[in-house]
């Protein structure tokens, strides 16, 4: 017999209880495979609650979306989006598009360096299969509704082929069902592992099936009067504030921990920080309690809703010129269309799991709609709601009210002011920014700092423009020999991809060394820039320059798109030795000896046509890959660690460097650029090294503020 997760007693027990379907499935699938299978049910993925999924050592995972539907009460149009009929604006969502989803976030969010080994390869992609089993229809009804009528949309039907298995009641057949498991390698008669490796199942293994916190694996915690009071759970609204270093994640963590205590119930921790997920995680770690790990859900507020809406069933609609808007207006569409509509979960409550508790940190990065959808769909009645927050963090300029962050709690916020980060000198630059810049915008702050905070240095540096990313490198690499520091206490922050992007590059590729950063790696761009470019123009420029070497056409066009492959790490302006190493080899290897071709593949016209167009597709490609780094980092990895002062908010680090650039003439850096540098500079707990690089606006007022603080 299959394992089941949860077994049948846990599930008759559940709150919200399984539909026919799902239990007739369980059942047969419990009955029909062997104890080398898992199969759950409603796992939670993070936010994600798929309906089953199969999963086989050695073998795969099989995602199945369970649907109860009569499709005699749907219809497809000609798009195939799902609606009902006879009833005017009832779109829901396409169970395809539903378990596909879940898939994407697999790959995109759930399961570390996943993301990257499919960029890489694209069969790690298989490792993955879905399907959609419709409890209440035949094999037939089903071709008939989703497949005969749009038998001539190739296309489509390849997508289907490729992507889907549709499943009827009399699928749930032994023979057959164990075939379908075949065709996706779940069940092999050789060792598929080769993609789904040991580390992988492992990986799934820890997501699909939590494990239980015991008290030992804890660790004493000294909480001040002002935690003590503040750890303690109770059935009420409340909003803290703290300043930086007051301890608001651990207090967060301990309450968190209480709250479970207290209501044996699910308890729902959001931020905006996607990274802060591991620190928080970190930070229950340390709680000495038992607990099942399965009662915490920890996420931003943005990959939560997205998950509530697949859960849901919620169709995202994109407009038909939505391609026309700019990014200002893309933003405000899906901000005032999902994000902020605090009537969109409204037909859908009786699908929505709530929560005991809901904690919310970085409370100031919160738009006051997303707050009231929280509190009014996920929080249980009488549940308890904390908001946790420093205004002078507030890098998005939200909405302020009497110099504080306006919330959805009436009540005035109870303060924590005692600074367990840094010492007197840190804390000094703290004070000494607010009291420059923050006068009439905040409330200066009352900070009690701790004298056995640890002492460090702080300096500052103007840098100018006219230098390259390798003296910035050389420069750092001089002031951590000075301060005799490990790599692994080592942050660089800095406020843009591209540069910071850079400097992981060049670094790795001169030092040899490994980094840890919240964003890309160069190669990875590369590789998607290039497979976003048009290579069959690249092709033919590369063919037309090796017309008169002694190659025949197939090895010509063979070495051509080796080289492609080379020069992804030749695209930026900065050169490596090891780069042209590379390079030199790659011609060798395929006897290139053409100075017209070598000549090009250096070229800014090559460069260009790799750069342009940057395709929409291109961008979320990015966007998932640097999600996932994001969601899968942790601190403590023995390297130096690198990142945006946005995706670092709310860590802290012993030695941080601070790159400041020009100030950006858009957007979230235009409003909040003050907020944004304040941020950085309270990101440390001993050593803080600020590197202006060109910015003339701050560098006044930064030169003044560490003037006497070496």
């Amino acid at each position: 017999m299959a394992i089941l997760y949860p077994s049948f007693d846990k599930i008759e027990e559940l709150k919200v209880k399984p539909e026919p379907g799902e239990i007739f499935l369980l059942k047969f699938l419990e009955d029909t495979l062997d104890d080398t299978f898992e199969v759950y049910f409603q796992p939670f993925l993070n936010g994600d609650r798929p309906d089953v999924i199969i999963m086989r050592k050695g073998g795969g995972i099989l995602i199945i979306e369970v649907k109860d539907w009569e499709l005699k009460s749907y219809e497809l149009n000609e798009k195939r989006k799902w609606k009902v009929k006879n009833h005017t604006g009832a779109y829901p969502k396409s169970p395809i598009d539903q378990v596909l989803q879940y898939k994407e976030n697999i790959y995109n969010l759930h399961i570390d360096n996943l993301l990257e080994l499919k960029i890489r390869n694209f069969k790690y992609w298989t490792i993955v299969s879905c399907a959609v089993y419709f409890h209440n229809e035949t094999s037939k009804s089903i071709q008939d509704f989703l497949v005969t009528p749009f038998k001539q949309d190739k296309k489509y039907q390849d997508f289907l082929k490729y992507n889907i298995e549709l499943l009827g009641r009399d699928s749930l057949e032994k023979t057959f069902f164990k075939r379908l498991l075949r065709k996706h390698y779940i069940i092999s008669d050789y060792d598929s592992s080769k993609y789904f490796t040991n580390d992988l199942y492992e990986s799934f293994k820890r997501y699909l099936k939590p494990t239980y916190h015991t008290s030992i694996e804890g660790k004493p915690i000294k909480y001040n009067n002002q935690q003590e009071r503040l750890v303690v759970s109770e059935a009420r609204e409340q909003r803290i504030k703290g300043v930086v270093g007051s301890g608001k994640t651990t207090v967060l963590a301990g309450r968190a921990v209480n709250a479970h205590k207290r209501t044996n119930g699910k308890v729902l921790i959001l931020t905006y920080n996607i990274t802060l997920k591991n620190y928080i995680h970190d930070k229950i770690s340390q709680v000495r309690n038992d607990f099942d790990w399965s009662f915490f859900h920890i996420t931003n507020y943005h990959s939560f809703i997205n998950s509530e809406f697949n859960n849901c069933g919620i169709q995202i609609e994109i407009p038909e010129n939505f391609s026309s808007y700019n990014d200002d207006e893309k933003s405000n569409y899906f901000e005032q269309t999902y994000y902020s509509n605090d009537q969109i979960f409204e037909p859908y409550k009786q699908l929505i799991c709530q929560y005991s508790a809901i904690l919310i940190d970085e409370i100031q990065d919160y738009k006051l709609p997303w707050m009231r959808i929280i509190k009014k769909y996920f929080l249980e009645s009488n549940g308890e709601y904390v908001l946790f927050g420093d205004e002078k963090q507030n890098i998005y300029d939200n909405e302020l009210e009497n110099k504080d962050i306006k919330t959805n709690i009436a009540q005035r916020p109870s303060t924590m002011t005692i600074s367990n980060r840094f010492g007197d000198k840190i804390g000094g630059i703290a004070l000494d920014f607010q009291r420059r810049l923050f006068t009439n915008k905040y409330d200066i702050d009352e900070l009690t700092v701790v004298q056995n905070a640890l002492f460090g240095t702080a300096q500052y540096f103007y840098i100018n423009k006219s230098v390259k990313i390798d003296g910035i490198i050389e420069h750092v690499e001089n002031l951590i020999k000075q301060i005799g520091e490990h790599p692994n206490d080592v942050t660089i922050l800095g406020f843009t991809i591209s540069l910071l992007r850079q400097y992981d590059c060049y670094y790795r590729y001169k030092t040899g060394e490994k980094t840890k950063a919240m964003f890309e790696t160069q190669e990875v761009w590369n590789k998607l820039l290039l497979d976003s470019a048009n290579q069959n123009e690249i092709v033919k420029k590369g063919l037309e320059l090796l017309r008169n070497s002694r190659l025949r056409e197939p090895d010509e066009k063979k070495s051509v798109l080796a080289v492609l492959m080379c020069i992804k790490s030749l695209i930026e302006d900065y050169q490596v030795d090891s780069f042209e190493n590379r390079l030199t080899e790659v011609l060798n290897r395929h006897n290139i000896d053409n100075l017209e071709f070598e000549k090009w593949i250096r070229s800014d016209e090559l460069k260009h046509l790799i750069k342009q167009p940057k395709s929409r597709h291109f961008y979320e490609q990015i966007k998932f890959v640097r999600d996932n780094k994001k969601l899968h980092f942790w601190f403590n990895s023995g390297t130096i660690k690198l990142a945006t002062i946005h995706s670092f908010k709310g860590w802290e680090a012993t030695t941080l460097f601070l790159i400041i650039e020009e100030q950006y003439d858009r957007g979230d850096f235009r409003t909040a650029f003050s907020e944004l540098i304040y941020t950085g500079l309270t990101r440390t707990r001993s050593n803080l090294i600020v590197l202006n690089y060109g910015n003339m606006e701050y560098d006044n007022d930064l030169n003044e503020i560490f003037k006497f603080r070496k």
